[in-house]
């Protein structure tokens, strides 16, 4: 049997992709599990310095030290986006509403950076 290009190719993509996604899963999970609690940690200081913060101004301070928040959004928004291409290429039946999971990805990730923008400079 030959092989033809366009098989190589799809399985290069498919390839890269789940690369991508061990990549993306490990970053994401050095986020929640190395970052995230360092953030909420430090978020008020150490020392004689230390301003206590509590309720939505603890959040904003945990998310934004050391971009946590940020981070970990993307990665999220990264990880599904990269989990859909790789079940489309695979020949997966995705479902009838897939074009609206990536639009509901992308519409979340926007959402939620708006609201974590108003929260640091509103």
């Amino acid at each position: 049997k030959r092989h033809r290009v366009s098989d190589l190719c799809g399985a290069t993509k498919k390839t890269v992709a789940r690369v991508m996604l061990v990549f993306i899963d490990a970053l994401l999970l050095i986020a929640l599990v190395g970052l995230a609690p360092f953030a909420w940690i430090l978020r008020d200081g150490l020392g004689p310095d230390a301003v206590a913060s509590d309720g939505i101004k603890a959040l904003e301070r945990a998310s934004m030290a050391f971009y946590t928040g940020p981070a970990i959004l993307l990665l999220g928004g990264l990880r599904c986006l990269v989990r859909h291409i790789i079940r489309k290429e695979s020949n997966r039946v995705v479902g009838r509403g897939s074009p609206f999971l990536i639009v509901g990805v992308v519409l979340l990730v926007g959402a939620l950076s708006a609201l974590f923008i108003g929260l640091i400079y509103g």
